[in-house]
């Protein structure tokens, strides 16, 4: 009886130090990304999180939520152009969902390189995310210069939206980076 219960307490106290390395490793890995409050965010919310053994683990839940970020961006703007009758905007808009639609396709790739220890190309696929969404950004900020609509939600929820895009794909860049 004695054997039984050192055993559970040392399965237990292994299964405590584990996820205490777990939470070592997320915290430091949003630290190093230069945008720890979105990073945090992004890992709290994905149930994976919490069986994150290593750092391409880490980069791949945050390239997923980059993916979900462009996904709902992607509707955001769609529902946006449809409801709207500035052509300028609406253009931009509709110039955005194909670029965010590319993202969308960069950030799948980046996942299964980093599924393939290619952390080059899944950088560069990254980059390549992140960069489809500073076009469209500079796109929208254009068009709301040009635009004689008043859209007073794109600039609050959409233009926020984008910058959490943004911090994400730079977050996972630099979690990628540390993988080379």
């Amino acid at each position: 009886m004695h054997c039984i219960l050192s055993l559970a307490l040392s399965l237990l106290i292994f299964q405590q130090a584990a996820q205490a390395n777990e939470s070592w490793l997320v915290k430091a890995e949003c630290r190093n990304a230069m945008v720890p409050v979105t990073c945090m965010k992004c890992l709290d919310a994905d149930h994976r999180t919490a069986g994150a053994s290593n750092a391409a683990g880490v980069a791949t839940i945050v390239v997923d939520c980059a993916s979900k970020h462009t996904d709902n961006l992607v509707g955001e703007m769609s529902q946006l152009a449809a409801a709207n009758h500035d052509k300028v905007l609406v253009k931009a808009l509709e110039d955005c969902c194909k670029l965010l639609a590319n993202a969308k396709k960069e950030l799948a790739a980046a996942c299964q390189k980093i599924d393939k220890g290619d952390f080059d190309g899944a950088d560069q696929s990254v980059d390549s995310a992140f960069n489809y969404g500073v076009q469209c950004h500079s796109e929208l900020d254009e068009a709301l210069k040009e635009s004689k609509a008043d859209v007073p939600s794109l600039p609050t929820k959409v233009m926020s939206e984008m910058k959490v895009h943004e911090e994400l794909c730079e977050a996972a860049m630099r979690m990628i980076e540390r993988l080379k």
